[in-house]
């Protein structure tokens, strides 16, 4: 890798290590690269980097290096005999038996690993359908022999969350989110998680911080959403709702991905329309949809736009927090749709929960694409925010005003923080803007 391609690794943002450390589990470059919005090209040289200072690490913290030594070059062991007649035919065995342990090692952790996905896709599948408690207790019993693998942790969170054990998931999040903060650090400094070899497919699967964040803020969600629950159900809404999540029967719909959202909200239409027409009293029901990953959830947030109502924007802007592929992105659009109407929302947002800011980025976003005073001046406010993270997505939605200027109040945050992407491509655009014409 040239010097121009070397990266800071240890100055990266969470957002920008986060695909890296998601390859070396074993993800899909491709996909990865995708979802993160660089090459694929990039993707692997942030990765080589990032194993090239953790060889350098470990050369450093070796007790010796035993060099090369040629054939006829007198035996490292002091004996005065030429390696070859000494030494020589002892190493090589050593190096060989060395070879063959490590090789079964090797395998012998790739089963290992094999077994263990097996076992988490049960736990999954445990929770997909609904048996939560049996998800909880198999995923437990896993726990034990893998203390580190957050997708059991996941398992537990989400089973006792939709259990109604909603306490018991708030602290579980929260608790792997601060493992998974000291665990970043920990990867970026040493080019490893604890418990894993920088060579060889870790059996712990991590999830990076801002993934339990996100975790940790639906969890909160829920339990609120489940306190606003009416004393007395209305049973027109209940059976709406029932109807929406036939969404989730697989039998009954068993296209996936674009086309199997398609051929469900066809076959829904009518359901949609009657909790629209029902009006902002469905919100209370509806909420705890939002929360579940799954089809029905993805339709929440179309519902929603249609009430207008205080809650049902600040229902926009919580799921648009979740981090959930569709029904995050849905939210961000309509809250757009409302234009300036949803930036006083969204200042809300950023006055309250202040450390779920970082998963509040999408937002930011939104306030870029409204581009109305307001929302300028919002975005003026967070360059000022301690969080790098929110200022570099406040710089970069700022550049979309395309307002020459914003460009002193941007390259004072960009002093601040350091440089960063968003907001380095916003000064430069401003200051192409500035230039001789």
């Amino acid at each position: 890798m040239s010097d121009a391609n070397k990266l800071a690794l240890g100055a990266m943002s969470e957002e920008e290590l986060a695909p890296v450390l998601e390859l070396l589990q074993g993800g899909d470059p491709d996909a990865i690269a995708a979802k993160a919005g660089i090459s694929k090209e990039r993707l692997f040289q942030m990765r080589e980097a990032l194993l090239a200072q953790a060889e350098a690490q470990k050369r450093v913290g070796e007790d010796f290096v035993l060099e090369k030594v040629g054939r006829n070059e007198p035996c490292p062991c002091g004996s005065g005999k030429k390696y070859k007649r000494c030494c020589l035919e002892k190493h090589e065995e050593a190096r060989l038996a060395q070879g063959g342990e490590e090789t079964a090692k090797l395998q012998a952790k790739e089963r290992e690993q094999k077994k263990l996905i097996d076992e988490i896709g049960e736990a999954f599948g445990l929770l997909a359908r609904q048996q939560y408690q049996e998800a909880i207790r198999y995923a437990s019993k896993l726990m034990r022999s893998y203390p580190n693998e957050d997708r059991l942790h996941d398992i537990v969170s989400t089973s006792c969350m939709l259990a109604g054990d909603c306490d018991e998931s708030i602290e579980l999040c929260k608790r792997r989110w601060e493992v998974a903060q000291e665990e970043k650090d920990y990867f970026v400094e040493h080019g490893r998680y604890r418990d894993a070899e920088v060579e060889k497919p870790s059996l712990s699967y991590y999830y990076p911080p801002m993934t339990w964040l996100q975790k940790y803020w639906i969890a909160v969600k829920f339990k609120e959403y489940l306190a606003l629950s009416p004393e007395i159900e209305n049973g027109a809404i209940v059976e709406l709702v029932k109807e929406l999540q036939s969404a989730d029967d697989t039998e009954r719909f068993s296209e996936r991905r674009d086309k199997g959202y398609e051929m469900r909200k066809a076959a829904l239409q009518e359901t949609l329309d009657g909790l629209k027409a029902i009006g902002p009293e469905a919100i209370p029901y509806l909420l705890p949809l939002a929360c579940r990953y799954s089809w029905a959830g993805l339709f929440v947030p179309e519902i929603l736009s249609h009430y207008k109502t205080p809650l049902a924007i600040r229902a926009l802007i919580d799921i648009s927090m979740f981090g959930y592929a569709y029904s995050s992105g849905a939210s961000l659009h309509y809250l757009e749709q409302l234009g300036e109407e949803a930036v006083p929302y969204i200042q809300e947002a950023f006055s309250k929960n202040e450390m779920f800011d970082p998963i509040k980025t999408g937002i930011v976003s939104v306030l870029g694409n409204i581009q109305g005073p307001a929302s300028y001046d919002l975005l003026l406010d967070l360059l000022e925010h301690e969080s790098h993270h929110v200022v570099n997505w406040a710089g970069g939605a700022l550049g979309k005003f395309g307002k020459i200027e914003a460009l002193p109040p941007l390259l004072a945050a960009q002093e601040r923080i350091g440089g960063e992407k968003m907001i380095d491509e916003a000064i430069e655009k401003l200051e192409e803007m500035d230039g001789p014409q």
